[in-house]
């Protein structure tokens, strides 16, 4: 992964400013609440399949309902098929590129 140097900050104007904070933002709930929903997914999951797998309730005036809807899936086990083909391996590695953000911001 390549990292970009450090630029000198330039001036944004204000809608710029505005959509790139948001961004930060954003980007530090998504990261946050994903942490926090592999946590409570754990302690939720054997609740609702206890209850058939369907449960509607009330809690402090707000009505919810959760519904478990599991999916075949498959899935390519990548470290597998190097140990065990590893002449072959590197002739299907695909050169890509993916782009993240590292964000920061102070109220």
């Amino acid at each position: 992964m390549s990292v970009q140097k450090k630029q000198k900050a330039t001036k944004l104007n204000v809608a710029q400013s505005q959509k790139l904070l948001k961004a930060c933002e954003i980007n530090l709930y998504r990261k946050s609440y994903n942490k926090l929903w592999l946590e409570v997914k754990d302690e939720t999951v054997p609740i609702v399949e206890n209850l058939g797998g369907f449960t509607i309730g009330k809690y402090k005036g707000v009505e919810f309902s959760l519904e478990i809807l599991k999916k075949n899936t498959t899935r390519f086990d990548v470290k597998s098929f190097k140990e065990k083909h590893p002449e072959i391996y590197d002739q299907f590695l695909v050169g890509g590129e993916s782009v993240e953000f590292k964000t920061n911001y102070k109220k």
